[in-house]
């Protein structure tokens, strides 16, 4: 019988080759085995594809030009889409179903050029839209099943986080189990102690530790995962915000002991404004400073500006000149030559974005018009050495 039926596909593949002529006589090339799938894209199919449990339910047993002979052991109707997958599951295109040569063997019609060749494999959905399915239907067999059709797929990495999510639910705490060990550290120099206790950790969405008052964390008991998945280490504290991206690789199918380390900087204390004129026109090129002493910036197009850090007269060897600014009771100040000195206060609160008041001056067309005597000690403002010493009308510069 096997005898046989080798005869009669011949005998159809023959008759597939006569009916439709090919371009040329080119030698037919075997390659390994590849994936087709069926698409639901195509506008307004006569057949609509059905969706199954298998991703890939055919394989091209044969391919010369145009036509194309696939072997669909579960059968098909005449004119269903199929999607066509090559080496390494890459999707090379749609071929429609004209026929069925012989019980499950059936002759297709490429839709478009794109080169068949043996091997290549047959599916009813496109790789997003099989995606797409095992995520609506949410199973850690379905998830397997897609990542074994697809294992360089570009849903890898959601498709490894849904099953993480799913064991994390099925049995988290579970001992033994990985453990995950990190720290934070600040990764900038600021002016008063920042303790770093009880700041809020979480791995992924499901896990949460808090921090001890060295900042360090301990997460237990993360059961074993059948695929390895990379998750992003948060933390969620209105102080800090994480310098750099923080992501830990669980491994697959055995426990780990990870280390994990965390550079935090401060969130931003900013001061935010704008100069005027008596007219309410923006001022732009306007020196903005404070008192205390803050970093002098120049205001915008819009008359806007924003201080967010102190200067350091005397920096130490390798620390920034600047730092970062943090609440506290503020005059601000705004001067370019041929305007008065204006100025406002405001009381800002750390780790927020502060709104000064609108800060007007007016306009002073004098030649030659000498810097304003501010009436500031930037000595009781700025931390001096032993050997240092703040000239007499010294006043705000803006930094080269």
């Amino acid at each position: 019988m096997a005898g046989l039926r080798r005869i009669t596909v011949t005998l159809f593949l023959a008759a597939a080759v006569v009916a439709v002529p090919a371009r040329g006589h080119a030698a037919i090339k075997v390659r390994k085995p590849v994936l087709l799938a069926p698409e639901t894209s195509r506008p307004r199919p006569a057949v609509r594809p059905r969706k199954g449990k298998d991703v890939f339910i055919g394989t091209v047993i044969f391919s010369r030009g145009g036509p194309v002979v696939a072997e669909i052991p579960g059968g098909a109707k005449p004119r269903e889409w199929m999607v066509v997958f090559g080496q390494g599951m890459r999707r090379v295109g749609k071929a429609v179903i004209e026929r069925e040569l012989d019980k499950g063997v059936y002759l297709l019609k490429p839709a478009g050029r794109f080169s068949v060749s043996p091997g290549d494999r047959l599916a009813r959905e496109s790789e997003r839209e099989a995606a797409a399915r095992v995520i609506r239907t949410n199973r850690i067999p379905a998830y397997l099943e897609f990542l074994g059709f697809f294992p360089k797929s570009k849903y890898r990495a959601r498709i490894a986080r849904e099953v993480f999510r799913l064991k994390m639910k099925e049995s988290y705490p579970t001992f033994p189990g990985t453990t995950l060990e990190g720290r934070l550290r600040l990764a900038e120099t600021v002016d008063r102690d920042l303790p770093l206790g009880q700041v809020l950790i979480k791995l992924d969405r499901f896990v949460i530790a808090r921090t001890d008052d060295t900042g360090r964390f301990r997460i237990e008991g993360i059961p074993k995962l059948p695929v390895a998945v990379k998750l992003n280490l948060d933390i969620k504290d209105p102080r800090f915000q994480k310098a750099r991206e923080v992501k830990v690789e669980i491994p697959a199918d055995s426990f780990a002991e990870i280390q994990a380390d965390i550079p935090i900087r401060v969130t931003p204390t900013v001061l935010v404004g704008e100069v005027r004129d008596e007219r309410g026109a923006p001022l732009a090129g306007m020196e903005v400073w404070t008192s205390p002493y803050t970093m002098e910036v120049l205001s915008d197009e819009a008359g806007a500006f924003r201080i967010s850090r102190r200067k350091v007269l005397t920096p130490k060897e390798g620390e920034p000149a600047d730092r970062p600014l943090f609440g506290g009771d503020y005059e601000v100040f705004a001067y370019r030559k041929g305007y008065s000195v204006g100025r406002a206060r405001v009381s800002a609160e750390s780790y927020r974005e502060n709104r000064v008041p609108p800060i007007r001056v007016e306009r002073i067309d004098l030649v030659g018009e000498p810097v304003p005597d501010l009436d500031l000690d930037l000595a009781q403002h700025l931390t001096l050495g032993p050997a240092e010493v703040v000239p007499q009308g010294a006043g705000p510069r803006l930094n080269p």
